[in-house]
């Protein structure tokens, strides 16, 4: 079952702008309180993310980021304030939030949305997966295919040589083939592409 990201943001046409951008990519549960979300939480376990603000009817968004932390203290969180207040966003920094000054637009939170996205998948699953759909879209022979995953992982050839079990020139050799079949300049951005393209599929907006 996908994630869901928690909105706590009492301005509704704000949080209707959050929902709206959100659920491109997860379901979303928007709550006005403090209580409200921490109801929500009781209710549901598989959360992808956290967008709060810091000032809320009920009390502070830190107070209630420091209650979310107990319960999951790695869920990738975002703060959203109007003003700089500097003690509080120095709490929210120090229990692992990010935050962003209001109004927040989609090139502040769509890099959130796949970070949070990414950490709430399998992410070597799924690189590893879209390396083999692209192997066979490429035609890559068995060893090209572990060559390709290797440079995905960051290896250089002569890492990868030592990965295999094979001399450094036989990689070079294989490698120059692989970057043929492929269109790719070197073996380093073969791997950045491949890497990038897996992460920004996963987090493809949901088909409505």
């Amino acid at each position: 079952m996908a994630g869901t990201f928690l909105v706590v943001e009492d301005d509704v046409q704000l949080a209707g702008a959050l929902r709206r951008t959100l659920q491109q990519y997860r379901p979303v549960h928007v709550s006005a309180t403090i209580r409200d979300a921490r109801d929500a939480l009781r209710r549901r376990r598989n959360w992808v993310g956290a967008v709060l603000d810091i000032s809320l009817p009920d009390g502070s968004g830190v107070e209630f980021l420091q209650e979310l932390r107990r319960l999951w203290p790695n869920l990738p969180v975002m703060m959203l304030t109007g003003h700089l207040e500097r003690d509080y966003l120095n709490r929210a920094q120090a229990l692992g939030a990010e935050y962003v000054c209001k109004p927040a637009g989609r090139d502040n939170l769509i890099p959130f949305v796949k970070r949070a996205v990414i950490e709430n998948q399998d992410a070597e699953a799924l690189v590893a997966s879209y390396v083999h759909e692209y192997a066979e879209r490429m035609h890559l022979s068995p060893r090209e295919t572990q060559l390709l995953s290797l440079s995905v992982r960051g290896l250089s050839r002569g890492a990868a040589a030592q990965e295999l079990g094979t001399a450094e020139n036989t990689v070079k050799a294989q490698t120059r083939t692989l970057l043929r079949k492929t269109g790719a300049r070197t073996y380093a951005a073969l791997g950045n592409k491949l890497l990038r393209e897996a992460v920004d599929r996963s987090c493809r907006p949901l088909r409505s």
